[in-house]
């Protein structure tokens, strides 16, 4: 896949810095514009492979607060971004397409369901700092991920707790949207390796879990036989989960 192209920061002070940069990330970048062509946002993302991390700052709050931007780089230049607020809550969604040093698409709200366009320019003449994707360090593999597409909609936690050298219990649970919510649960004792654990609900369906810097990405692993995860309709163990303990 052709990823987008680096974006060279003007001055390394040393060659071991460089390559620590680039070993972590393939593109670091700036924007800014406008949301609904009123609210005006900075936004600033690092991506490595597919992985994209940043955050988003609403510029005439009160407080100027950064919101932690997790997401996701498709087709070389489609960006699927969440807003993660500190509880694991997920305030907003971005789907945007970089093209010609713009970044457009929508915006759109898990609380009310509304969606506004969404329109930024790359700002060349700002270096943003390096976002840390991976690896993770095994001492920071336990603790608590969640997420919450607002009150209404999916919602997902997973618990993961050390037992001996590699060794981890994991226990998770995930609903599907109110008020028909039907539930995707998981829990048993695995080995973590290369920051990776698999989860199998059966031969035909099974999870992986990968660890990243502050959170952890659930996806569905491939199978050549009829997909049934003994789940209720929709439910599902898929997503990204922020730590908040």
């Amino acid at each position: 896949m052709n990823y987008l192209k680096k974006i060279v920061l003007s001055i390394c002070f040393t060659a071991g810095i460089c390559h620590a940069q680039q070993k972590n990330t393939d593109a670091n970048y700036s924007f800014s514009g406008l949301i609904d062509q009123k609210i005006p946002v900075e936004l600033s993302v690092s991506v490595s492979k597919n992985v994209v991390l940043g955050n988003i700052r609403y510029v005439k709050t009160k407080e100027k607060k950064p919101i932690k931007i997790i997401g996701t780089l498709n087709s070389g230049n489609h960006y699927h971004l969440e807003e993660f607020e500190n509880d694991g809550n997920i305030s907003g969604i971005i789907d945007v397409v970089l093209k010609n040093g713009k970044l457009e698409g929508d915006w759109s709200s898990t609380k009310s369901d509304a969606v506004y366009p969404i329109a930024l320019d790359v700002q060349t003449k700002v270096n943003p700092k390096p976002q840390i994707v991976s690896p993770v360090p095994s001492d920071r593999f336990e603790g608590t991920y969640t997420y919450q597409y607002g009150e209404n909609g999916y919602q997902g936690s997973m618990t993961i707790k050390k037992i001996k050298d590699q060794m981890y219990s994991y226990d998770i649970g995930s609903v599907t949207r109110a008020p028909g919510r039907n539930i995707a649960d998981a829990s048993g004792e695995v080995m973590i390796k290369n920051n990776q654990f698999t989860i199998e609900i059966n031969k035909s369906c099974s999870f992986l879990v990968t660890f990243y810097n502050g959170f952890i990405s659930i996806t569905s692993v491939p199978s050549e036989q009829s997909r049934d995860c003994e789940f209720g309709m929709n439910a599902t163990l898929d997503g990204t989960y922020l730590k908040v303990k």
